[in-house]
């Protein structure tokens, strides 16, 4: 883990620290301790917390002493003390005022707070755990998906490759994976011609104001911890058996009296998805029916996560309102292709055949596509080999990479459900659709390989057919976790316009090579998104070349 130590200023009753050398500086143990003699130093741009001292310790450095706690129950509430977790130098000052307020009234938000007095006391009171404030967490090595200095950004000043996705979480630190709060998710952008960033954390749930529903809300440690609390429903939090994983273009129940079960007057479901639906609003990647009864169904069109909130009205006009992640996992390699001109344009997905570089197309136009890849022609239920001009020396067959069929399970409930179901399988790999403004309109393309094999290699080609200006976006998704996002603002792909494709081979996007790895039936992967081949920046666009 490296030479980081870390100094956490925490309450008196709540003061905790895991690792080598444990110092903590409470006056009933007398004089503080370290593994380390002299003091342990902090470098020099980390600064000591308010209201510690900096004196001499080490060379150069700062040492930070703690000023010596009233006993238990003394007035004036909890104060800070200092534990020292020494792994070899180089600590980091993390500022923790005896209790947090992530809903605005109080650290339990509603009804409770985790300060002295509260029903939320150690071992179980969570410390919040933020450093002090930081120019650039990437100075102290803190390039953890957290906002650890709690300024209302994760990761800032950390390297990143672009369009590299990660958990992030923008809570308090210590509050990260407990209770109710689950991680959003960043995308990495350029800052620059040369330089990355990690972008806005956006998703997941952040710490709010406790709740009476058998749900640590606040995400401090404890559920509903104020007095007179009694639960007239049940939210769920993550790992929930109520709340199970779900998958693509499957319906998913959602029911109310899994988490109610008093007297009501009204029900209400709503739903916010992903990527694609931050892009293109008026086209939701997702079904919800009957959003106003006691059950509703979510049918997801995409991979990745639902935020679901249910809100209960209550024959006194009160509610009671829960909010979860449902996690939608499609099996082994999944791209999709999202645009917001989806329901006046028509772009096409495609994916290389692992192990073949041929140009895409083999003719003057786009109709002329290669076979050695899953697309429009070859990889949707119905086969459109008729189309493929001019004309190949064999009838066009389904895309055949050497995988097993797939169950029925995994396609019966998209677009062209009754179709696979007269074939008998869902093939692997396979196109959900294709958005050609026939047989669909404002639709994400998606090409799923449900059980790739170690180390094979995928190129992903966009082409844009009618050839008007468009701003596609593609998503890796490997085991229904987004490994990957290209094309999103502020790094759109630009002047992705040209020549029609049907009469031409026009604008083609080289979008990226993605590596799978198995390990047993799990699938995870390596995205390298392509540059053109004068430029280590910039997209591989072309017009009118079919090159590999």
């Amino acid at each position: 883990m490296g030479d980081a130590g870390v100094l956490v200023l925490g309450s008196v009753r709540s003061a905790w620290a895991v690792g080598l050398g444990v110092c903590v500086a409470l006056s009933s143990l007398g004089s503080a301790c370290s593994s380390r003699s002299g003091g342990d130093e902090l470098p020099s741009n980390v600064p000591p917390p308010n209201g510690a001292s900096a004196g001499a310790g080490g060379s150069g450095g700062a040492r930070i002493d703690a000023p010596p706690p009233p006993p238990v129950g003394a007035a004036g509430g909890e104060k800070s003390v200092v534990v020292t977790v020494s792994t070899g130098g180089k600590p980091v000052v993390v500022a923790n005022s005896g209790g947090s307020d992530p809903g605005g009234s109080g650290a339990g938000g509603a009804g409770g707070t985790s300060g002295a007095g509260s029903l939320c006391q150690p071992p179980a009171l969570v410390v919040p755990g933020c450093v002090q404030a930081l120019e650039s967490e990437s100075l102290v090595a803190l390039c953890n998906g957290s906002d650890d200095d709690c300024d209302g950004s994760v990761d800032e000043g950390c390297k990143c490759d672009p369009g590299a996705v990660q958990p992030c979480f923008l809570g308090e630190p210590g509050r990260r994976h407990v209770g109710a709060c689950v991680d959003g998710e960043q995308v990495c952008v350029r800052n620059g011609e040369l330089e990355t960033r990690w972008g806005e954390c956006k998703g997941g749930i952040l710490p709010k104001p406790e709740a009476c529903d058998t749900l640590d809300n606040d995400c401090n440690g404890c559920v509903d911890d104020f007095d007179d609390c009694k639960p007239t429903g049940s939210c769920p939090g993550p790992g929930d058996p109520r709340i199970p994983t779900g998958q693509p273009l499957a319906p998913y129940p959602l029911r109310g009296r899994d988490f109610f079960m008093g007297d009501a007057t009204g029900w209400s479901w709503t739903v916010v998805g992903g990527p694609c639906d931050a892009l293109n609003a008026s086209s939701p990647s997702f079904v919800l029916t009957d959003a106003s009864s006691e059950t509703a169904t979510l049918t997801p069109k995409l991979s990745g996560d639902y935020t679901v909130t249910m809100t209960v009205t209550l024959p006194d006009g009160s509610l009671f309102t829960c909010t979860w992640i449902v996690h939608i996992q499609g099996p082994g390699l999944r791209v999709e292709m999202c645009y917001p001109e989806s329901s006046t344009q028509d772009l096409d997905l495609y994916l290389k055949q692992p192990g073949k570089t041929t140009p895409w197309f083999t003719g003057e136009a786009q109709f002329s596509t290669s076979l050695d890849q899953c697309c429009w022609a070859n990889c949707e239920a119905n086969l459109r080999g008729g189309s493929v001009m001019p004309a190949p020396m064999q009838p066009v067959t389904r895309a055949d990479w050497g995988y097993p069929t797939s169950p029925l399970a995994l396609c019966q409930g998209g677009p062209q459900g009754p179709s696979w179901q007269s074939v008998g399988f869902c093939a692997s790999p396979r196109l959900d659709i294709d958005n050609n403004l026939q047989e669909g309109t404002g639709l994400p393309e998606n090409i799923n390989v449900d059980a790739p094999r170690e180390g094979e290699t995928f190129r992903i080609m966009v082409a844009n057919f009618t050839g008007a200006l468009s701003h596609p976006l593609v998503n890796v998704y490997c085991d229904g976790h987004r490994t990957a996002t290209i094309g999103a603002a502020p790094d759109q792909v630009p002047n992705f316009s040209g020549t029609s494709g049907s009469i031409s081979i026009g604008a083609l996007w080289r979008v990226a090579d993605v590596t799978t790895h198995v390990t047993g039936t799990q699938t995870s992967c390596t995205v390298s998104v392509l540059h053109a081949p004068a430029s280590p920046t910039a997209f591989d666009v072309t017009y009118d070349d079919p090159r590999f």
